[in-house]
């Protein structure tokens, strides 16, 4: 009101509680002595929770499903975060119709031994390319093209290009005879690293263990790389007919990765760190007391 003094509002509340009715003012002195009144408190929406949608009796989970969005727990949805409502979208939408499929084609092709399963995490580690990892990922999901799955809509043979056998998923990178010398090359080498070299290994990677980690990590990569020489090998063969040793593309595969890894750890001034990951037990490269590379395979 812009006064000064608070005499004439004074003036001016003391005339509006005179002309007040008794009851009126008896309800004003109690307001201005306990607080506004309070209306009477009403129940509030029910507590809701989202959860999975459960599987029938007539088409249970496979056992070996992508199995981790059924780990998903009950939570109220007013308080739900987006992320977990987004993946009960998934299970909902997709889940029931994959509930069946295996989560990987090798369990049939090649069924995993007791404890083992596909090491997904492996496939994209710290020394694996990115498209050495998307090979074996498509790998692993059966998502590569083969002679038997193309002869279905495409005027081709179901035969393989280098021994004329049908072209299955498993002759392509296991069975084929040109795979042969790779995986002799490759059993010398893991010895070296003291592993086994097997199919399974090949195809579902090595998990990587704290205590040995550098060496599961040169051991994945060698891995990925030995897939991609097997693959780009083929992809070349179909294309022009050249006839390509899958061996040596592998050998030159992992000859690049040391020799670009050691030039960056010169300039960086980091060859301890280069020798404990790359130049393990000697069994890829060493670098000499002169500071040179020296590849050992």
């Amino acid at each position: 009101m812009r006064l000064s003094r608070p005499r004439t509002p004074l003036c001016i509340l003391q005339e509006m509680r005179a002309a007040l009715l008794p009851p009126a003012r008896v309800y004003l002195d109690w307001v201005l002595r306990e607080g506004t009144p309070r209306p009477p408190s009403t129940p509030g929406p029910p507590d809701l929770f989202i959860g999975l949608l459960p599987h029938g009796p007539d088409r249970p989970p496979h056992p070996f499903t992508v199995s981790w969005l059924r780990e998903l727990q009950l939570v109220q949805f007013q308080t739900a975060p987006r992320k977990h409502l987004y993946t009960l979208m998934l299970h909902t939408f997709h889940v029931p119709t994959l509930a069946s499929h295996p989560d990987t084609k090798w369990r049939d092709l090649l069924p995993p031994l007791e404890g083992e399963e596909p090491q997904w995490a492996s496939l994209y580690s710290t020394l694996v390319p990115r498209p050495a990892g998307d090979i074996s990922w498509r790998l692993l999901h059966g998502a590569v093209s083969t002679g038997v799955y193309l002869a279905r809509f495409t005027p081709i043979p179901d035969t393989c290009p280098f021994c004329g056998v049908r072209e299955t998923l498993a002759h392509v990178y296991l069975e084929c005879a040109r795979l042969q010398p790779l995986f002799r090359l490759l059993t010398n080498i893991l010895l070296r690293f003291w592993l086994h070299f097997s199919p399974h290994l090949l195809i579902y990677a090595l998990p990587v263990h704290g205590a040995a980690k550098s060496r599961d990590l040169l051991v994945n990569l060698l891995l990925a790389l030995a897939k991609v020489a097997i693959y780009k090998t083929r992809v070349r063969r179909l294309a022009d007919g050249v006839s390509c040793d899958c061996g040596a593309y592998f050998r030159s595969s992992v000859h690049s990765c040391p020799r670009a890894e050691f030039l960056w750890a010169v300039s960086t001034d980091s060859l301890d760190a280069f020798e404990e990951q790359w130049a393990l037990s000697g069994v890829l490269c060493s670098v000499s007391p002169s500071g040179s590379l020296r590849l050992t395979l």
